[in-house]
């Protein structure tokens, strides 16, 4: 995906090289707000009872930067931060990407390390889906094409809920209620090689099989769109081979979009300053718009 910086202000430029080279930290990736200018009005909304269970709803606008007329597709977008930082806020500038792409797009927040470990992230985004999806028509969204889409860890829970349908169903629903998922540089067949990892996840072995989402791979997983920088060092790619690999095996449509780039390179193409040229974009936006939930085609 090119960058240009030539005709940058010092600032947008300093930013620019940011988010096209470096790492998932909310400095790097969060400095996307200080030129992302185009105002976009947005909401939070409380998906449950804890100070981290919240979202912001960004209403989807068209060319001129008006609300959108007619129900647009809605993108809930996870965040990542290792599982124990990140914050709706820090990624203002994707919510405001994607309103101004004509899409509905839902931030939500959810509990941390070490306050909490997995399953109850998980958990939390889950229960912010099934909110997402009761009523999202009363913010101008189509509840028939939600996508899901997460970077880095918020790839890892946004897989989980995706693949596994216990999380959905604590909230009486199904992953049928969404039309797709996007992953971004996201760690999906990893090993517990490290302190955070074992804080987070490790115990017994069934704990450890459950925080896969390669596991929960079935002939009936959502269509998967997999984004992935070629030269990521913070999450091995061979993390996209395998789940990609996966779904191929259970014959669900998958795409991969490798691209040159780091970790924040997948998600950094929403910053206004690469987006206007962006393959990744380009795809996601494409994926998106294709995208009709399985329930609602049963209903058809």
């Amino acid at each position: 995906m090119p960058f240009r910086f030539r005709h940058l202000p010092p600032v947008a430029a300093l930013v620019a090289i940011l988010v096209a080279t470096t790492g998932c930290t909310d400095i790097q990736l969060g400095a996307a707000n200080l030129i992302e200018t185009v105002p976009v009005p947005h909401t939070e909304v409380a998906y449950g009872e804890g100070p981290r269970q919240r979202l912001d709803v960004y209403r989807a606008l068209d060319t001129t930067g008006a609300p959108l007329g007619s129900a647009a597709p809605v993108v809930i977008f996870v965040h990542g931060g290792s599982w124990q930082s990140g914050s709706k806020e820090a990624y203002a500038w994707v919510g405001k990407a994607l309103a101004q792409m004509g899409f509905v797009a839902v931030l939500p927040n959810y509990r941390l390390m070490p306050d909490t470990r997995f399953p109850a992230f998980v958990d939390d985004v889950a229960r912010a889906v099934a909110y997402t999806t009761a009523h999202a028509a009363a913010w101008g969204g189509d509840t028939a094409r939600v996508v899901l889409m997460g970077h880095s860890a918020g790839a890892h829970l946004a897989a989980l809920v995706a693949y596994d349908a216990r999380y959905l169903a604590k909230h009486g629903s199904t992953p049928d209620i969404l039309g797709g998922f996007v992953g971004l540089s996201g760690p999906y067949d990893f090993v517990f090689d490290t302190d955070l990892l074992k804080r987070t996840f490790a115990g017994a072995k069934e704990r450890e099989y459950d925080a896969l989402p390669v596991h929960f791979v079935t002939p009936h997983s959502l269509r998967t769109l997999l984004v992935m920088g070629q030269d990521d060092q913070t999450v091995n790619p061979r993390n996209t081979r395998s789940l990609a690999a996966a779904l191929r095996a259970s014959h669900v449509p998958v795409d991969e979009l490798w691209v040159p780039g780091t970790h924040g390179v997948s998600v950094g193409a929403f910053a206004r300053i690469s987006r206007g040229d962006s393959e990744i974009v380009r795809r996601i936006a494409a994926f998106v718009r294709a995208t009709t939930a399985p329930a609602a085609q049963q209903g058809q």
